[in-house]
């Protein structure tokens, strides 16, 4: 219940005089009570000097959020000794290592994160007035030199890059005085849901006490200003097209990479086995596989058989031109009763995909029984592979006929621009001629 919905008359008492009184009046903006005490004054109070009776107020907490790790990410701590000063900072960041890198080694950005610089400048030797500005002149390497101005009426002094590892380390030499000079190590960690930046910055000399001055009002609020200009990645949610390891796996067969299942059916292919790439059911994929068949036919160079995943590969549904439409769906169905359903997701004719999917939900509610399980082809010997010595005419003749009969595929798949044209072009001379 909220303190300015409680009922006129309830019992109070003042948590400093520990005096119990009733509540006769409620003010608000703010909220104030007017508690009527036993020898009948009246005194006014806030809610937080107040105890009400039968009412329980809840105390805020903060609930750590399950993507910073534990302990603690976020600090800053500093020390001194005689003729040396230390600081280390920390934060956390919602993004990927390679947002937060750009971000940090945008050298035109210092002075909008980093404390006591006004204005970073580039150190380039160019004629062009406007080059002079920018820092697309110059590369992030060791050595690399640069100029700020801090937030003083001093003149600009020169900075460095000491050293660079790209989205791990990155170590500067600032000067914001004459009197000393800091060492700043930017230190990247990769998590799952984000990244943790920490900032060590050390300095030495006689002056080097300055470089803790107001330490924690600028410095240790440096990386929290840096955190609110760098982009920040929702890793609850994926992005469309985005595809885990899991569903990769799941599509490509088992195999990790769609490389991977290419590799394992062209070896099947040269085997005479076709129904693993006329199976699948994505054209650019089974393009890719048909046209490394053919390469592989041409110059004898297979691809390396790659190590099939736990349980083999799962079987190739039949392709149309094997078996009926009536076997096609009997199979699918048959498949989908077993827990398989991907020989009907891969059906391509929408009718008889739709027909297979109404059987199953039929069986399913015990108004039909299951098709009779069709009859699969043993696979054919090995074919003895011809296509490595067929000559260019016979190639030309026999792909001519193949385009005539609308069998493209393996036109298509030519690697030779020339040849391919010359198959095609002989395709329609001849549909030519006979119309």
């Amino acid at each position: 219940m909220s303190l300015h919905q409680v009922e006129l008359g309830t019992s109070c008492k003042v948590l400093s005089t520990g005096k119990e009184g009733t509540l006769k009046k409620i003010f608000h903006f703010p909220t104030r009570f007017e508690i009527e005490m036993p020898d009948g004054k009246t005194t006014h109070l806030t809610s937080y000097e107040l105890e009400f009776a039968n009412i329980s107020r809840l105390v805020p907490q903060y609930n750590r959020t399950s993507i910073l790790p534990s302990p603690e990410t976020n600090y800053a701590v500093s020390s001194f000794s005689p003729f040396c000063a230390e600081s280390v900072s920390q934060q956390f960041f919602s993004t990927t290592p390679d947002i937060l890198w750009k971000t940090l080694t945008s050298l035109n950005l210092l002075n909008v994160w980093m404390p006591h610089v006004q204005r970073a400048l580039p150190i380039v030797d160019v004629d062009r007035y406007v080059s002079r500005f920018s820092f697309d002149r110059i590369a992030l390497k060791a050595g690399t030199t640069f100029k700020i101005r801090p937030f003083s009426l001093s003149k600009y002094f020169t900075c460095k890059i000491i050293s660079i590892e790209s989205q791990k380390e990155w170590v500067l030499e600032m000067r914001y005085s004459p009197l000393f000079k800091e060492t700043l190590t930017f230190s990247l960690e990769s998590l799952d849901k984000g990244v943790i930046l920490k900032c060590a910055k050390k300095s030495e000399g006689l002056f080097s006490f300055l470089s803790n001055f107001r330490f924690y009002s600028q410095d240790a609020l440096a990386l929290k200003q840096l955190e609110t200009i760098v982009p920040k990645v929702d890793f609850t949610q994926t992005t469309d097209g985005e595809t885990s390891q899991d569903d990769a796996s799941s599509k490509w067969d088992g195999f990790a990479s769609r490389e991977n299942f290419i590799a394992y059916a062209i070896n099947m292919g040269i085997q005479g086995n076709m129904d693993v790439i006329n199976a699948i059911p994505e054209k650019p994929t089974r393009g890719l596989a048909k046209a490394g068949l053919v390469k592989a036919k041409r110059t004898g160079v297979t691809p390396p058989m790659p190590e099939k995943p736990e349980g083999g590969v799962a079987q190739a549904s039949p392709s149309a031109g094997t078996l009926s439409k009536e076997d096609v769906i009997a199979f699918a169905v048959n498949k989908a009763l077993d827990g398989d359903k991907e020989p009907i997701n891969s059906i391509e004719d929408k009718a008889s995909r739709g027909k297979a999917k109404a059987l199953v939900v039929k069986i399913n509610r015990g108004k039909a029984e299951p098709p009779a399980m069709p009859e699969m082809a043993t696979t054919s010997a090995p074919k003895e592979n011809t296509a490595s010595t067929e000559s260019e005419t016979d190639l030309i003749q026999r792909l001519v006929a193949q385009g005539l009969e609308g069998n493209m595929d393996e036109i298509n798949a030519l690697e030779s621009r020339v040849l391919r044209g010359k198959i095609k072009s002989a395709v329609v001379k001849t549909k030519r001629k006979k119309s």
